[in-house]
């Protein structure tokens, strides 16, 4: 056999030596694999009542959800602010970890309005009197009588405002304000048929007409 086999058969063993390293290597990770998974799954939510609730005050409300991981049922925790004897806009939080640690949430929104309070019609189209491109579209609230929603009352974009008419006096009701705002002050004035805007604590004031 000359040198030139004998070099050969050496570098031909070498590789079996490392392919059959390889091969055993491969092997047991595939065997401390096993067993494990990577699958999880998140909670899900399925609110009874749906996501948008319209309730009279003095009706009582519970708040209900199933909460599921797969097939396994889950406790949720619930923050109900609502307050059945004032009419307001109330957000619920559903919220609940899976069994890894990853948690999930869904909000509700409930409705509380007063069917005895007798409204103004204010729906319609207004616009900034200082600024005309701010717009906003007034409607009343399905499911209510006098519940109305404005998309826009304030700042240079969107800012949505619930309010309660009562008759001729715009009343703003309990929510959950943008852009870091506490309260709102509102008026509407029947005759020129203007909305006052005034917004805390910035201290931004507004004045709407019909377009």
């Amino acid at each position: 056999m000359n040198k030139m086999n004998i070099l050969l058969n050496k570098y031909i063993g070498i590789l079996a030596v490392i392919a059959l390293a390889l091969g055993s290597f491969s092997c047991e990770n595939e065997g401390d694999s096993v067993g494990i998974s990577t699958v999880t799954y998140f909670p899900t939510f399925e609110l009874t009542d749906g996501e948008n609730v319209v309730i009279t005050t003095g009706t009582a409300f519970t708040p209900d959800a199933v909460v599921k991981e797969g097939e396994t049922v889950l406790t949720p925790d619930i923050v109900n602010p609502v307050n059945n004897t004032t009419p307001g806009v109330y957000d619920v939080l559903y919220s609940a970890e899976n069994s890894d640690g990853y948690p999930g949430s869904k909000s509700q929104q409930v409705i509380v309005y007063d069917p005895a309070v007798v409204p103004t019609d204010v729906t319609g189209n207004i616009a900034d009197i200082g600024r005309p491109e701010r717009k906003g579209v007034i409607t009343l609230v399905p499911g209510t009588t006098n519940i109305f929603h404005c998309t826009d009352m304030g700042f240079a974009g969107a800012f949505p405002l619930y309010f309660m008419m009562d008759g001729d006096n715009m009343i703003v009701i309990p929510q959950t304000f943008v852009f870091g705002v506490t309260s709102v002050d509102a008026t509407y004035d029947p005759i020129t048929k203007q909305f006052s805007i005034l917004i805390h604590p910035q201290e931004f004031d507004y004045n709407f007409q019909y377009e």
